[in-house]
């Protein structure tokens, strides 16, 4: 089965001329929400390369997400999905509560909520 990358950012208004990505919070307040949908840390050890980089993979049904946080701050989150008929729901609601945009990196597709 294929897998399809999303990434998740803050939904912004178009006209707004802000510097880059707007944060979602830190590595902690990313990994509460993202908790409130299944989601988190496996409790494993981090591969020491990745530990290094600060990147934290949690896994949710049917997907897994990485997110790093650089100057304290996570911008994004990379959402590989396994399994699309269990993610996708999962994602829309995440994104729907917390009004997230998912970009689809193959189409270039952008989803409001």
């Amino acid at each position: 089965m294929a897998k399809r990358s999303v990434v998740i950012v803050k939904s912004v208004d178009p006209a707004d001329e802000g510097e880059g990505l707007p944060a979602l919070g830190s590595i902690e307040e990313v990994l509460e929400k993202l908790s409130q949908f299944n989601t988190s840390p496996d409790g494993g050890k981090v591969g020491e390369g990745a530990e290094a980089l600060g990147l934290v993979r949690a896994y949710g049904p049917g997907m897994y997400a990485e997110l790093m946080a650089s100057d304290g701050v996570v911008r994004q989150v990379m959402v590989t999905m396994t399994d699309e008929d269990f993610a996708f729901p999962v994602l829309v609601r995440l994104c729907r509560a917390w009004r997230l945009t998912m970009l689809d990196t193959a189409s270039g597709q952008r989803l409001r909520f």
